[in-house]
């Protein structure tokens, strides 16, 4: 059964990564979202359909990074609005059990320091024995 509060109304505009090939190495996602002038909270909604942990040290970190500038070319402005780690029980990402596919919903708000950031995407980093991780992301708002 689904989880009541893990449901989101979906909006195919806001999709940050579309389903596709499992990523094995680190990545930055080439989908760049325009968030417009305003503040935003919302929620970034990943949706795992495939996760290595088997040795039990991969570890996968997403983050929603956000940016000034819609083509993110300078680093100084780049600054992480949300993030999450995903994996094994040992290594990098330590939980007390491996995490399982399924649907990870994350907080964020476009704004740091009062400063409000207009663009959004992802940066994925990836770590441990055999590491490979299949998702989609959305962006969803805070109703």
């Amino acid at each position: 059964m689904a989880n009541l509060y893990s449901q989101f109304t979906f909006d195919a505009a806001l999709i940050i990564r579309p389903a596709g090939a499992a990523i094995t190495a680190t990545e930055t996602n080439a989908t760049i979202l325009d968030l417009g002038n305003g503040l935003i909270d919302g929620y970034l909604v990943l949706d795992v359909t495939a996760l290595d942990t088997v040795t039990g040290d991969e570890s996968y970190e997403v983050m929603l990074e956000v940016s000034p500038d819609a083509a993110f070319g300078t680093a100084a402005n780049i600054r992480v609005a949300a993030e999450m780690k995903i994996g094994g029980a040992t290594g990098a990402a330590p939980n007390g059990a491996a995490d399982t596919i399924g649907r990870f919903v994350i907080p964020f708000r476009n704004e740091r320091n009062g400063t409000t950031y207009r663009y959004a995407r992802l940066y994925t980093v990836i770590a441990g024995t055999t590491p490979s991780i299949t998702f989609s992301a959305f962006l969803a708002k805070d109703d």
